[in-house]
């Protein structure tokens, strides 16, 4: 009998003691379960208020409401230089036809694209040209572009300006070494290559005589005042180019201030290009009158260029598939 109550005892006063030290023991488990333990990826939950969540690092994300806000303070320049790297020379390819005209087209392809993405359009419009196709120097987030970007509308200016600066000396060296005519020269940019021929353009004036300008916008912030009554220039934007679309009117009433004779022409596209911007540019050189600006240019008024600028899309029907100028002036009416 009183061995029976001892061990009776003896079980109270264990459990009694167990009650006593198990928060200690809750608590030094809840500190065990800290990011460093944690690191191995597998799932950790900790029971707090009956709710069951997953503990820091425990492999999910967990926002840091401080370094959240730090980071979208942060210098938005050091983050795009962080992500870029850049070449210091340009990879460019010549492709030379049999039996050439003689004529030079100069190619600026868009984000991602290389010396070769422009080759085959321009070969449907220029067959027998020599084509001079180049690489942008920056490499951004794994894709190969002419200037750093911040936004997909926003720019870094100083970049912007550093690689039209150096895309001049390079050409300039070229067309000196490789007996290119620059003033015979025709220069074509799509997106990306667009926008930086057409900056280029107003920081180098004397460069670029005959442009054409595909999916384009205005880039830099700060434009300088260039002459360019010299230049004559064909802006193709896509009607359903949603993105960019709306500030093709910008860049071509940016050139005519500057003096550049521009046809901005519409067409039933996205940001692609295709069989129409082949048609719609094939043309406009056929169009050309005898001193190099667009004949039909000529013959329309400056409210009806304007009328033009606002993407009114040209019909299937009278999209021009011909070589005469006569069919790009009823497509416009």
């Amino acid at each position: 009998m009183v061995n029976k109550y001892f061990s009776f005892l003896g079980s109270a006063v264990l459990a009694v003691s167990l009650v006593s030290i198990l928060p200690l023991v809750v608590h030094a488990q809840e500190d065990l379960l800290t990011p460093a333990t944690m690191s191995s990826g597998n799932a950790a939950f900790i029971k707090k208020s009956d709710t069951m969540t997953p503990a820091p690092g425990a492999g999910v994300t967990m926002r840091n409401p401080k370094a959240d806000h730090a980071e979208t303070t942060k210098d938005v320049s050091k983050v795009v230089k962080e992500a870029i790297s850049r070449s210091q020379k340009f990879v460019y390819h010549f492709t030379k036809p049999e039996n050439g005209s003689g004529e030079t087209i100069v190619l600026l392809h868009g984000s991602g694209g290389d010396e070769a993405s422009l080759v085959p359009f321009a070969q449907k419009v220029w067959p027998r040209a020599t084509l001079l196709g180049i690489r942008g120097r920056v490499l951004q987030e794994g894709r190969t572009r002419w200037y750093a970007r911040i936004t997909p509308v926003k720019f870094d200016q100083k970049d912007v300006r550093t690689e039209a600066d150096a895309f001049v000396k390079f050409l300039t060296r070229l067309s000196d070494e490789d007996q290119i005519d620059l003033s015979r020269t025709t220069f074509v940019g799509y997106s990306n290559g667009a926008n930086l021929l057409a900056a280029t353009m107003m920081l180098h004036p004397d460069l670029v005589k005959k442009a054409v300008l595909m999916r384009s916008m205005p880039v830099l912030d700060q434009t300088p005042v260039a002459n360019l009554s010299k230049a004559k220039i064909l802006v193709v934007t896509g009607a359903d180019d949603k993105m960019y679309a709306p500030f093709a009117p910008a860049l071509s009433g940016l050139l005519r201030t500057s003096g550049a004779k521009v046809d901005a022409r519409v067409v039933k596209a996205g940001h692609m290009i295709g069989d129409k911007d082949v048609s719609l540019v094939t043309a406009w050189l056929s169009g050309q009158g005898p001193d190099g600006a667009p004949a039909m240019s000529q013959a329309v008024t400056t409210k009806a260029k304007d009328k033009t600028d606002k993407l009114k899309a040209l019909p299937d029907a009278q999209e021009p598939a011909t070589q005469s100028g006569q069919a790009l002036e009823q497509s416009k009416k």
